[in-house]
């Protein structure tokens, strides 16, 4: 199959773990890559080393736990890319998700799976350019858990059952689309950290299972009716840390009065 990642030119390790995966896994099918470039940062003076050092001194209270756990699970990660050399497959660059220059590669590329690799959020005219389809590696059970962080959320509202990933297709809404394969967690593991990263590691083999799914053909989309779901965004450093406080025990039972009613829709053979 023709495969296209659609990503940036400088890749989250997430992202990079799962692509890395796939081709390495499945080195049969024909891949390129759709780079967004992305705006690079302004190399941080002594100065500005200083300043944050004197801050996190200065404000003791937490607010900053969030963001070194995160570079701890970005550490962890980086240790289980596979290396490949992207530049013995075809290349193509935009300068913003949805432009014209992604649409023109896209065309000229044919592809018969997209797959969503930190690009950001598509519209029709990118993602109804794949033949078969574009899809998205989610960390939550979609529909029911959408958005983003979503093991975060499932921590702080005491509903751990629903971490997980899901692979989907991409649709004109948000964590809607058909769930192609779909896996929960199951782990003794307590801290954010330990948990993301055992949902990251079983991410990257749900998305291998699934374009096998697609190239194996004969499936049909179901439905099984509206079920209750939220979405969720961004974390407040301030929660995160009042979580961890409590080893990542639940904070707070979510509201019956939170969720949308939103249709669940998966693949059956």
């Amino acid at each position: 199959m023709n495969i296209c990642f659609y990503t940036s030119d400088n890749p989250s390790a997430a992202n990079q773990l799962n692509i890395n995966h796939l081709v390495t896994n499945r080195p049969d099918h024909n891949y390129s890559f759709l780079n967004i470039r992305s705006t690079p940062e302004p190399q941080k003076t002594m100065m500005d080393k200083l300043r944050r050092k004197y801050s996190e001194l200065k404000y003791n209270d937490g607010r900053f736990d969030f963001e070194r756990d995160l570079i701890e699970l970005k550490t962890r990660l980086e240790a289980h890319i596979a290396p490949i050399d992207k530049k013995s497959f075809r290349q193509g660059y935009a300068g913003a998700v949805n432009d014209d220059l992604s649409v023109q590669f896209l065309t000229r590329v044919q592809p018969d799976i997209i797959i969503q690799c930190g690009a950001g959020i598509m519209k029709p005219c990118t993602f109804g350019l794949a033949r078969l389809g574009t899809i998205n590696l989610h960390h939550g059970i979609m529909p029911e858990v959408r958005g983003i962080e979503s093991t975060f959320w499932c921590l702080f509202y005491g509903i751990k059952d629903k971490i997980g990933v899901s692979c989907h297709f991409i649709d004109e809404n948000l964590d809607t689309g058909a769930v192609i394969a779909q896996s929960y967690l199951n782990t003794k593991a307590t801290s954010f950290t330990d948990i993301q990263t055992e949902n990251y590691l079983m991410g990257r083999d749900v998305l291998v299972k699934s374009i096998d799914i697609l190239n194996q053909g004969g499936y049909t989309i179901k439905s099984l009716g509206e079920i209750p779901s939220y979405y969720f965004g961004n974390v407040n450093p301030f929660l995160y840390y009042a979580l961890k406080k409590r080893n990542f025990a639940p904070l707070m039972k979510i509201s019956d009065k939170a969720f949308r009613m939103k249709e669940k829709k998966y693949l059956e053979f």
